[in-house]
């Protein structure tokens, strides 16, 4: 264990949600991987909320993704995937209250399964008003019992002052870790190989839309537009959980047919939620 990480895992033993934030490249997933390992294997049963849309670890980009952690494992995405939701961006700025929403459901969804510690890893959106505004909803609908910041010189500090009259949740406020900077080149052709390997072996699979709704993702009351040629989707079961992604091939209006490649079995669709982003084939 990284000896500076000591406050945060003393912290993270006796509470039910911790959540970690910070800027990009501070440490935080590497640090929500040896918080969840340290207390798998202090016998919890341990639950991690991955809720950066963009460098997802647990599920594919454009979700946030719920994980069990029940041993030793070398990095997040070694968790086992137990949910999805599918917000179809890759930057929580375009959907701020949905990615807090979607991040508290999972935490919710997590303790109701018999997790009894939770870790929560964030995204490095974390300066100026969607920074702020983003982690402040997302902290206030999480209700974290304990928040972790990595911190450079004092670029959380923002948020920070929001909660520290308060008794709860208590701050931990650590170093950054001296980790490289990924490029902005090197974050995207991570995104690519993340989504090609949730959508490798996918075929082909057409739904009718008069018996499988369409609606955009996040939820709004704007129609769903179908844009033919890779938009990324979700495909939800009946109960409104994200199965897995797909891409849209095709699209034939007279008859409301779409098809779309994705792994998930057609029977098991329900309802499909259009994103923002694309994907092309390798």
């Amino acid at each position: 264990m990284n000896g500076e990480w000591v406050a945060a895992h003393r912290a993270a033993a006796g509470a039910p949600v911790t959540l970690v934030l910070g800027a990009t490249d501070t440490g935080k997933t590497t640090l929500v991987t040896s918080l969840a390992v340290t207390l798998a294997a202090a016998g919890h049963a341990v639950g991690v909320v991955d809720a950066d849309l963009g460098q997802s670890d647990v599920g594919p980009p454009t979700t946030v993704g719920l994980g069990r952690v029940r041993g030793p494992i070398e990095r997040l995405a070694d968790a086992e995937i137990v949910g999805l939701e599918f917000l179809g961006v890759t930057s929580p700025a375009r959907c701020t209250r949905a990615t807090a929403e979607a991040t508290a459901r999972l935490v919710r969804r997590a303790l109701d399964s018999g997790c009894d510690r939770v870790v929560v890893d964030t995204s490095g959106l974390v300066q100026g008003p969607f920074g702020l505004a983003l982690k402040r909803q997302k902290i206030d609908r999480v209700a974290p019992d304990v928040l972790v910041a990595l911190q450079r010189r004092d670029e959380c500090e923002p948020i920070l002052r929001l909660y520290a009259e308060r008794p709860r949740p208590v701050i931990v406020r650590l170093p950054a870790s001296p980790t490289t900077r990924r490029s902005a080149v090197v974050r995207r052709l991570a995104r690519q190989r993340a989504l090609d390997a949730h959508l490798a072996g996918a075929a082909p699979v057409t739904l009718d839309l008069t018996r499988v709704p369409a609606r955009p993702a996040p939820p709004t009351r704007a129609l769903a537009i179908i844009e033919v040629g890779g938009a990324l989707v979700g495909l939800d079961a009946d109960d409104g959980r994200t199965l897995g992604l797909g891409w849209v091939i095709a699209l034939d209006v007279t008859t409301a047919r779409l098809t779309i490649g994705t792994r998930v079995d057609g029977r098991q669709i329900a309802a499909v939620a259009i994103g923002r982003e694309s994907y092309r084939a390798a």
